[in-house]
């Protein structure tokens, strides 16, 4: 039987030009000159992040998910989320995970299993990398969270309980639904 998620096939798209417009060292945003797919010019507008992006799902022995709630600003409201946050030089995916578990939650796992990749949005195009993260302990050297970070707070609630509010829109952050709903098929609930 085909895969029916195939995703061989020729690029439709025709790249002009493309030309960096903004850059601050933590964001790059792109303005693309295209020729698009129906053959008429355009414009194609995308974020980049200069590192990859990671978020975790942290299982305790007992089926709790560790969660952080902390503000978001451009959505001007608190969100519950997997933690989560981006690389920094020199390390790589599995690295950038366990900092972030540390920092934001104070554990460290004993085991790590890769749920995936994917991408948040058409207008980004950097991906995100997903872990599963078991045999949890706290961590023996103290990490520092960042200044945007300090009004975080960490919170355990069954695995189950989570993937219903992914589900029902009580955790409406794409990155965290994604993460959830993979870790809860992995592990069979």
């Amino acid at each position: 039987m085909n895969n029916p998620f195939d995703l061989d096939g020729p690029n439709p798209w025709q790249t002009r030009s493309s030309a960096r417009v903004f850059d601050n060292g933590r964001l790059q945003l792109y303005e693309d000159q295209v020729i698009q797919p129906d053959g008429t010019p355009g414009t194609y507008t995308y974020f980049e992040l200069p590192w990859p992006i990671v978020a975790i799902v942290p299982i305790s022995d007992d089926g709790h998910v560790h969660l952080v709630r902390q503000w978001r600003y451009p959505w001007r409201r608190n969100s519950w989320e997997i933690p989560a946050g981006h690389g920094e030089d020199g390390e790589d995916t599995l690295e950038s995970a366990q900092r972030e578990l540390a920092e934001e939650v104070g554990l460290q796992a004993a085991a790590w299993e890769p749920l995936g990749t994917g991408f948040s949005s058409a207008a980004i195009g950097t991906p995100y990398h997903l872990f599963l993260a078991r045999g949890l302990s706290p961590v023996t050297v103290e990490h520092q969270r960042d200044g945007a970070e300090h009004d975080m707070i960490a919170r355990r609630v069954p695995l189950l309980q989570a993937v219903e509010a992914a589900m029902d829109g009580r955790i409406q952050g794409g990155l965290s639904i994604v993460g959830l709903l993979r870790a809860a098929r992995r592990l069979g609930v």
